[in-house]
């Protein structure tokens, strides 16, 4: 498990934005999920094999654990403006996420009848697509995100401009633009192009995602999920290029290696009034990594998500998750309560 510490910048921005709640219209939401189960860790040398103890915000738990704070003004003639801060947080200690206050989301946006501009730290539109089609919508265990990144990139992106349309007819599109990148997994002083698509009719919903940081390959998928009655059935196709590679059997990065993977993913999930269970399959077509000119091909694995829930309220959830990924296994038994 991680270790956070309450970062001053956090407690600061929230004491500054105190005054304002009495004023305006903000809505404190948020979750606590906690899973006791195994997982693994992975930093920029290595992946580290888990042990057995309490798990947050991993692949094992159903969400991160987080709070948030969102707000909306009505600026006259159907414009609004709003805001939406979120911090995430260790809930098996009560700490705070080492990526900064607020490195969940930190945006402010401007809307009216013409869609929506948005400025800041936010999820990228490739991710979003991808959650409207992946059976596990892009959560913790969701197995395509773990296999193939969210679409090659990271869930969230900061320095973001993007503009989102109004639903049109059951078709909505998503554009960003970063004009400049500091996320760690594209690397510093890198601009970056992110489109997202959905399409949604009656019981069927399609999706595509695209996005390219300047100097390096493109990433893209594309999916659907179709509801019948009780049962979802989901797919998906995923290109993804730019990784970092770690050696299956040694499980330490390799130096200069840059990892691309291709594949699908396939599931079903069925509910039966407050249980569900299902299962997501993701199968690598494609996986090889290079060093300079030379290109190494590494064997491909067929890695699944298997999941049970049982709702005790709207809000409170009990599950287990099981994910196998290469040559690790992962599990938790949890709780999870959203507000």
């Amino acid at each position: 498990m991680n270790k956070y510490q309450v970062t001053p910048l956090a407690l600061a921005t929230l004491l500054a934005c105190a005054p304002a709640w009495a004023q305006s219209n903000v809505t404190i939401y948020g979750a606590v999920d906690v899973a006791v189960g195994k997982t693994y860790q992975v930093d920029s040398t290595q992946v580290k094999p888990g042990r057995i103890g309490l798990q947050s915000s991993s692949m094992v738990n159903l969400q991160d654990s987080f709070v948030g704070f969102k707000g909306v003004e009505d600026l006259g003639g159907g414009l609004q403006a709003g805001f939406q801060l979120e911090q995430g947080l260790d809930a098996s200690s009560g700490a705070t996420d080492p990526a900064g206050a607020f490195a969940r989301n930190s945006s402010v946006w401007v809307g009216d009848s013409w869609g929506r501009i948005k400025l800041g730290r936010a999820t990228t539109p490739s991710y979003n697509a991808m959650a409207s089609w992946d059976l596990m919508g892009a959560g913790n265990n969701s197995i395509a995100v773990r296999v193939f990144g969210a679409v090659g990139a990271g869930l969230r992106q900061s320095n973001q401009i993007s503009y989102r349309t109004p639903q049109l007819g059951g078709l909505m599109l998503e554009a960003a633009y970063v004009p400049k990148d500091n996320d760690l997994l594209n690397g510093a002083n890198r601009s970056k192009v992110d489109l997202g698509a959905t399409y949604r009719t009656g019981p069927l919903t399609m999706g595509a995602a695209y996005n390219k940081a300047s100097d390096q390959k493109a990433n893209f998928a594309f999916g659907a999920k179709y509801q019948y009655q009780n049962l979802a059935f989901s797919g998906g196709y995923f290109q993804s290029r730019n990784g970092r590679y770690y050696d299956p059997s040694t499980l330490l990065s390799v130096a200069n290696a840059i990892f691309s993977s291709s594949g699908i993913t396939v599931g079903a999930k069925a509910t039966w009034d407050q249980f569900s269970a299902g299962i997501d399959i993701a199968r690598e077509t494609k996986a090889e990594y290079t060093i300079g000119n030379a290109r190494f091909g590494r064997k491909k694995y067929t890695n699944a998500t298997i999941n049970g829930t049982y709702a005790l309220s709207k809000r409170t959830q009990t599950y287990i998750n099981y994910m196998r990924e290469g040559t690790l296994n992962n599990y938790g038994i949890g709780v999870t309560h959203s507000f």
